[in-house]
C-alpha cells in the first residue's frame, strides 16, 4: 500500500512539474507554465484529433445510422399494425331480415389500438431524440480544432498578465480545454458506448419483440384477406363471424400488448436514457479531471 501511495504522488509530482513549466528554465518565470500547459494541451488535442476523434466519429455514426434505421422501420412495423387493428375494428355483420342493422366486432381492440398510438407517438420523439444527438455530431466534427481556441486564448492572455491575472487565466484554460474534449468526443463516445450495452443487454428482447409484431400484423391482414373468400352464407351470419374469425383476431393480438411494451422499454432505453446517462457519466468525468476544486491549484 506505501508504495502504491508512492506511486501516485510520484505521478502526480511528476504532471505537476510538467504542467508548472519547471523543464522549461530558458523561458522567463512568467512563461513557464502558460507555455507549459499550452504544448501539454496542444499534444492531447492533436492526439485526440487525429486518433481518437476519428475512431469515435466512425463507432458513433454507426450505431446512430443503425439506431435510425430501426426505428423508421419500428415506426413503418406500427403503421402496419395500426392499420391491420382498424380494419378488424372496421369489419362489420350485416342483418338482411327485419329493420336490417350491424354488429361490429372490433370493439375489443380499442386498448391494444391505443397502446399501438402512444408506441407510435414514442417512436417519434425516439426519433427525434437520433436527431439532436446525430445534428450535435455533425457540428462538432465540423467544428472540430477550433474547439480548442478559447482554451488556448486563454493561456495566451496568461502570457501577458500579472501573478493573479494568471492564475485565473489558466484555471479557465483548463475548463474550456475539458469542455473543448467534451464537446467533440461526448456524443460519438455515448452512441459508441450505448451500442455495446444495447447489444449486450437489450438485442436479445428486441428482435424477439420485432418479430412477434409482424407475425401479428401479417396474421391480421391474412385472417381479414381470407374472409372475402368465405361463402355469403358465412359472411353475413353473425354468430360465425364472431365466433371465427372474430376469435381469431383476438387470440392474435392477445400476446402483441406484451411485445409491444417491451419494444417501448427498448427504444425509451436505448435512445432517450441511455444517452442522457452517459452523457451525464462523460460530463461528471470531465468536471473531475479539468473543472478543478475551489482553493486548489488549477
Amino acid at each position: 500500500m506505501a508504495g502504491d501511495a508512492k506511486a501516485g504522488v510520484g505521478l502526480d509530482d511528476r504532471l505537476a512539474a510538467l504542467t508548472r513549466g519547471d523543464w522549461l528554465g530558458f523561458l522567463p518565470p512568467g512563461l513557464r507554465e502558460p507555455v507549459a500547459r499550452g504544448l501539454v494541451q496542444l499534444a492531447i488535442a492533436a492526439a485526440v484529433l487525429a486518433v481518437f476523434a476519428p475512431v469515435a466519429d466512425r463507432k458513433g455514426d454507426a450505431w446512430m445510422e443503425a439506431s435510425f434505421s430501426r426505428t423508421l422501420a419500428a415506426l413503418a412495423a406500427t403503421r402496419g399494425l395500426d392499420s391491420a387493428i382498424s380494419l378488424a375494428q372496421s369489419s362489420e355483420v350485416s342483418f338482411s331480415f327485419g329493420p336490417g342493422g350491424s354488429l361490429g366486432i372490433g370493439q375489443a381492440l380499442d386498448p391494444v389500438n391505443d397502446l399501438v398510438e402512444q408506441y407510435g407517438a414514442l417512436l417519434l420523439t425516439s426519433t427525434t431524440a437520433l436527431g439532436v444527438q446525430k445534428l450535435g455530431m455533425q457540428i462538432a466534427t465540423t467544428l472540430g480544432a477550433w474547439l480548442f481556441l478559447p482554451a488556448f486564448a486563454a493561456l495566451a492572455g496568461a502570457t501577458l498578465c500579472g501573478a493573479a491575472g494568471r492564475a485565473s487565466l489558466l484555471a479557465w484554460s483548463r475548463r474550456l480545454f475539458g469542455l473543448a474534449l467534451f464537446a467533440r468526443l461526448a456524443l460519438p463516445a455515448a452512441g459508441w458506448i450505448d451500442s455495446l450495452v444495447a447489444e449486450r443487454f437489450l438485442e436479445p428482447g428486441y428482435q424477439q419483440a420485432a418479430a412477434a409484431v409482424a407475425a401479428t400484423t401479417e396474421s391480421i391482414e391474412r385472417v381479414e384477406a381470407t374472409d372475402g373468400d368465405r361463402p355469403w352464407w358465412e359472411r353475413y351470419n353473425p354468430v360465425d363471424a364472431i365466433g371465427d374469425r372474430a376469435k381469431i383476431v383476438y387470440d392474435k393480438l392477445a400476446a402483441v400488448g406484451e411485445s409491444i411494451v417491451s419494444l417501448a422499454i427498448y427504444f425509451t432505453i436505448s435512445t432517450i436514457i441511455l444517452p442522457l446517462g452517459t452523457l451525464w457519466l462523460l460530463s461528471r468525468l470531465t468536471n473531475a479531471l479539468f473543472g478543478g476544486r475551489p482553493g486548489s491549484r488549477a
